[in-house]
């Protein structure tokens, strides 16, 4: 486990959801769903999830340029996965933007449905910022690529942990005797 970055005694609570340094508990406000450290630009993104914009139901994308109907998860969160070009997309900034991939790295793949509506549920209740690459080819022509699980590189432990007993099924079949 990491230590605090303004206390090097005190192992790290959380990450700032904002500038995803490792802080302790003391050092970290929380957000509706994430936590932030008292940096004044945190601190705005902090005051935005505490009291946020109402976000638009309909967004482009500013990658490949295709119109996107949000979910309320979506407006909520203010972070939509573009089912087109797999890009993730910060909506919560005018004009929306693409978040950058270099700051993620690969978790996992699965080609089984089942396994990564699992995966997602998991990683998303812990809020583990990740996104999903190739899930929607799964539908068009299934095994041949796997669905791959990135996650933010500095969640990646918390991430593995999280998931280190989940086992992954190619067929969708138990091994169980019913």
């Amino acid at each position: 486990m990491k230590s605090c970055i303004n206390h090097p005694d005190k192992k790290s609570f959380s990450i700032c959801h904002s500038c995803g340094k490792d802080y302790c508990g003391q050092c970290l406000d929380e957000g509706k769903v994430y936590y932030y450290c008292g940096k004044p630009e945190c601190q705005e993104v902090f005051k935005k999830e505490m009291n946020p914009e109402v976000l638009p139901a309909n967004v482009t994308c500013p990658n490949c340029e295709t119109e996107l109907e949000l979910t309320e998860n979506e407006r909520t969160s203010g972070i939509v996965h573009c089912p087109e070009c797999e890009a993730l997309i910060d909506i919560k900034i005018n004009p929306p933007k693409v978040i950058i991939k270099e700051n993620y790295v690969e978790l996992l793949s699965s080609l089984n449905q089942g396994d990564i509506g699992v995966i997602k549920s998991i990683l998303g209740s812990a809020n583990i910022n990740y996104y999903v690459f190739g899930e929607n080819f799964l539908s068009i022509d299934p095994l041949i690529q796997p669905a791959k699980f990135y996650v933010n590189e500095n969640q990646l432990e918390e991430a593995k942990e999280l998931l280190k007993n989940i086992e992954l099924h190619i067929w969708g079949a138990s091994k169980n005797e019913y």
